[in-house]
């Protein structure tokens, strides 16, 4: 089966949140979630490449309880730019 960018088979894809802020670069932390708990990696580049065009389900960390992926997710964004959205993020997921 075929996947976009991103996409990994038995996972969903809840979240892209940008830490950095560039206007011509990404840098971004995705969070997915499967079956057996949640999954999160990160990607950075210019503006040329896909996020996440590299990568290969065995390429993310997980599963992780939701405890861990919070405390994960809030030590990569280390409370810069993408923070406020990660809090708002993991609110909504309660």
């Amino acid at each position: 089966m075929s996947y976009g960018y991103g996409e990994f088979e038995g996972l969903e894809s809840l979240a892209e949140i940008e830490l950095s802020g560039g206007s011509w670069e990404f840098d971004l932390l995705g969070i997915w979630k499967g079956e057996d708990g949640y999954y999160l990696g990160t990607d950075s580049g210019c503006s040329c490449p896909i996020p996440f065009e590299n990568y290969q389900r065995e390429s993310l960390t997980g599963p992780l309880t939701r405890v861990q992926a919070v405390e994960e997710s809030n030590s990569l964004a280390g409370g810069g730019y993408g923070q406020k959205y990660l809090d708002a993020f993991w609110e909504g997921q309660e």
